[in-house]
């Protein structure tokens, strides 16, 4: 049994040739990767904040029209804020 290489099993062993191109569509599709799944956080993070405030909002919205027209006009509000005070849209 021969012990030598041959030349195809030493260039196994060598390192790969450096790509930039191909390094490049690496980083390009591990930053798509990030991107992509801090997107599918985000969209998580509001449809929890959507089920979860829902009954705080809905509380909020019960309270401020209990309050007759002078008093909300006291705190600078009519009828039609309600809505958008509870969303969060409308701050005053």
């Amino acid at each position: 049994m021969d012990a030598r290489m041959t030349k195809a099993e030493a260039a196994l062993l060598l390192p790969l040739p450096r790509n930039p191109a191909a390094e490049q569509m690496a980083s390009l599709r591990e930053a798509a990767g990030r991107a992509n799944q801090a997107a599918l956080v985000k969209g998580l993070a509001r449809i929890a904040d959507a089920i979860l405030g829902w009954p705080a909002r809905a509380r909020l919205r019960a309270e401020l029209a209990s309050l007759s027209e002078r008093e909300l006009a006291d705190i600078g509000l009519t009828r039609g804020d309600l809505s958008r005070v509870a969303r969060g849209e409308l701050t005053r």
